[in-house]
């Protein structure tokens, strides 16, 4: 298990260009599942913690008070002292199997959380290119996208993991801004590059409270597209751009270094909103240029951020 972290630790520091690092998994469907290496913490033996299963929901402190969707709430562990839900991510994904046999479990933690689920075996981590996922309609409140990986020297299907949809239905961390950032009036207009439509709700509650003008797309490749087609006139109506760093096409990374790279847009401050927030993922980030980071997604810190970035 450490062997496999170090690998998890130095793949997410690596710089490579166009590749998403995705650990595979099984669950008792037998099909392969994937969530990015950055986005977990800790791979343990599933029969190292005690399962305590209890119906006490939100009325804990810690992580316990946070949890709103108990359907998939299978109890809590003690991991390292901390009190973290264990969440049945097959019935979250609509797999009905009985006799759930795991040999695996994964803790996971993004957007200030920790989590932790089982899983039947881990395959490996794959280097996949964002050039390479599909957008798929399977189960596609669950499903980002799939990927064909090369296994046993054949093509199988790996289905990715919509972590930003289970932190919300998990979670449910109701949008409130507060008064003093409702109604800012900035003239400047911002872009916005997020394929999660779950977090694409989110960002237009916080927005829509601000009265700031904004454009979403749906991946980095549609934002850079609609940003090379506009003369210098326009480029000076963008006030910022807030870009995630997992998508299809065209990644955040690729955002943020192609608005880096070049002579009108170089001055266009650019922020990451992510919910992988590990030292390595920010340090990235920061070496090709970004300006600032926001963990996916905090209402008051996201738009001080906006605040920061265009009153300059």
């Amino acid at each position: 298990m450490n062997a496999t972290m170090k690998k998890v630790n130095s793949m997410t520091k690596a710089h490579l260009n166009n590749i998403m690092q995705i650990m595979v998994f099984k669950l008792n469907d037998n099909s392969l599942y994937g969530i990015n290496v950055s986005k977990i913490k800790s791979i343990e033996d599933f029969k190292r913690y005690k399962l305590v299963k209890n119906d006490i929901g939100a009325s804990s402190k810690g992580n316990l008070n946070s949890v709103k969707n108990s359907n998939i709430l299978e109890g809590y562990i003690n991991y390292h002292d901390l009190v973290i839900p264990y969440l049945n991510i097959e019935k979250w994904l609509g797999i009905f199997k009985d006799g759930n046999e795991y040999k695996v479990t994964l803790v996971s933690e993004f957007n200030r959380h920790t989590m932790a689920f089982g899983v039947s075996d881990i395959l490996n981590i794959f280097n996949v290119s964002i050039n390479d996922l599909q957008t798929t309609h399977l189960n596609k409140d669950f499903i980002t996208y799939s990927a064909l990986l090369e296994i046993d020297h054949a093509k199988e299907i790996c289905f990715i993991v919509d972590v930003e949809n289970l932190l919300q239905e998990v979670f449910g961390e109701k949008v409130v801004v507060e008064d003093h950032l409702k109604n800012l009036g900035f003239n400047k207009e911002i872009l916005i590059a997020e394929d999660s439509k779950s977090a694409q709700i989110i960002i237009d509650d916080i927005l829509l409270e601000t009265g700031i003008k904004y454009q979403k797309f749906n991946n980095g490749e549609e934002l850079i597209n609609y940003i090379s087609t506009l003369d210098d006139k326009q480029i000076e109506q963008i006030g910022l751009v807030i870009t995630d760093l997992e998508m299809p096409k065209k990644d955040g990374y690729q955002v943020i270094s192609y608005i880096k790279s070049h002579d009108k847009t170089k001055h266009i401050p650019v922020v990451v909103n992510s919910s992988m927030s590990n030292e390595g993922v920010i340090t990235k980030t920061k070496s090709v240029g970004a300006c600032g980071f926001v963990t996916k997604t905090n209402p008051t810190k996201f738009i001080e951020q906006i605040k920061l970035f265009m009153l300059k």
